[in-house]
């Protein structure tokens, strides 16, 4: 007897089979998916992660590089870091890439070395066989380290010394020099001031083509250059940009600053100027009045002298080789001023006025004028007081350097012996 099964039967059993079918496929299409995205996602989250790793090796990483490294690290199969660290104004930038399959993270930052406020120096006077000498409502509080004929009261204009005590904190010894910057410092503003310049027409920025400019730390740096006088006005630029002026370079307060870099060999910042960028300078940089720095803000004037006058013959009716800092003014960052060759002199290189506050550090490896306050650490190679047309040598009139009103951890210029930090991330 034979069986006769009906077309329409065998159809709709081939239709299940096959519905079952695309069931299961899809189901493992899914169950793939879902791992795969999975494992995007883990990697993801991953590269954010061991970007750490990589800021991590360039805190501890000593010189610079010109070529991205990659670093070994635990990892699995297709995941890769790669880090990159440079020279950042008085700062340095650290980049550092990590990526899995085509995921890729950037992490960049502002480094600078540690200083912890109740470990650090507030204050580091070189020594040079004279006494510190504190006049009036003067108070320096904090860890000093000091010459060793060590501090004295004082006078000036009949005011004495009105502190109950001399150090508010604990004395130490300094050495005949102030604590090194690091080896590529000098070279590197070499660099900045005298052959910096921008080589290719793709890196250039038009000063004028636009009210606001910003250019990303994940580009290739931008910049802006002139051998005349260059004024900012009425401008918001921001990020990885640096401007150069064979001449000068003037700062309105209608200008609005963000991380770039400004050189020249005067400097001009005008009253009331608000912003957050670095200044370096051969000659003169000015803050005016009541101007608002953000951190990580830097001043820096270097002065070449080993083989020259410091180029002072152009300039004789202002100061000369000095960082003036007006009154009300307030900088979070680093003030710094070097020179090549030390000089005994009686010149001021750097002024800090009345009601002026800088929270950070101060690096003078000349004659430093305090007149305001100084919350954080001041390396210097003497104080002087200019009163009543005198000049007191190693004398601080009416001044504070003090630890207190800062962060517990902050970070200032590369110092050669002192761990690194990072300063501000960057975007």
């Amino acid at each position: 007897m034979k069986l006769k099964i009906k077309s329409g039967a065998l159809q709709f059993t081939v239709f299940i089979a096959v519905l079952i079918a695309l069931l299961l496929s899809g189901l493992i299409l899914y169950a793939y998916t879902f791992i795969y995205m999975k494992e995007q996602s883990k990697g993801a989250i991953e590269n954010i992660q061991i970007a750490d790793i990589g800021i991590q090796s360039l805190l501890e990483q000593k010189e610079l590089s010109t070529d991205t490294l990659q670093i070994d690290f635990l990892r699995k199969e297709n995941q890769t870091i790669k880090t990159h660290l440079s020279r950042w104004g008085v700062f340095q930038k650290g980049v550092t890439t990590t990526q899995f399959r085509k995921k890729k993270f950037t992490k960049t930052a502002i480094i600078g070395s540690v200083i912890t406020a109740d470990k650090s120096p507030t204050l580091y006077l070189q020594e040079t066989r004279n006494p510190l000498t504190v006049v009036g409502k003067t108070k320096i509080q904090g860890i000093a380290y000091l010459p060793i004929q060590g501090v004295h009261s004082g006078y000036i204009d009949g005011n004495s010394y009105y502190g109950s005590q001399l150090i508010y904190g604990r004395v130490e010894k300094s050495t005949s020099e102030l604590p090194k910057t690091e080896k590529s410092f000098i070279a590197t503003l070499n660099f900045y001031l005298k052959e910096y310049k921008i080589n290719h027409s793709e890196d250039y920025i038009n000063l004028n083509s636009s009210s606001r400019i910003t250019n990303s730390f994940k580009e290739k740096t931008k910049g802006f250059y002139s051998e005349n006088a260059i004024t900012i006005e009425n401008k918001t630029i921001t990020g990885n940009i640096i401007i150069k002026s064979e001449t000068s370079i003037k700062i309105k307060k209608t200008a609005l600053l963000k991380d770039l870099i400004l050189i020249a060999p005067i400097i001009e910042i005008e009253d009331e100027t608000n912003g957050c960028f670095q200044a370096i300078a051969s000659k003169r940089i000015t803050l005016g009045k009541k101007c608002n720095l953000a951190y990580p803000s830097a001043l820096l004037l270097f002065q070449d002298n080993k083989s020259s006058d410091g180029g002072n013959s152009n300039f004789n009716s202002l100061p000369k080789n000095q960082i003036f800092i007006d009154t009300g003014s307030n900088l979070k960052g680093t003030i710094t001023y070097l020179q090549t060759k030390e000089t005994p002199d009686f010149q001021t290189q750097i002024v800090l006025e009345k009601d002026s506050k800088i929270k950070g550090q101060v690096y003078c490896n000349g004659n430093f004028e305090i007149k305001g306050t100084v919350s954080g650490s001041v390396y210097t190679k003497q104080f002087v007081a200019n009163q009543s047309g005198s000049i007191f040598m190693n004398h601080v009139y009416n001044a504070t350097i003090e630890n207190q009103n800062i962060p517990e951890v902050y970070g200032g210029i590369i110092l050669e012996q002192e761990p690194k930090t990072v300063l501000k991330w960057l975007y």
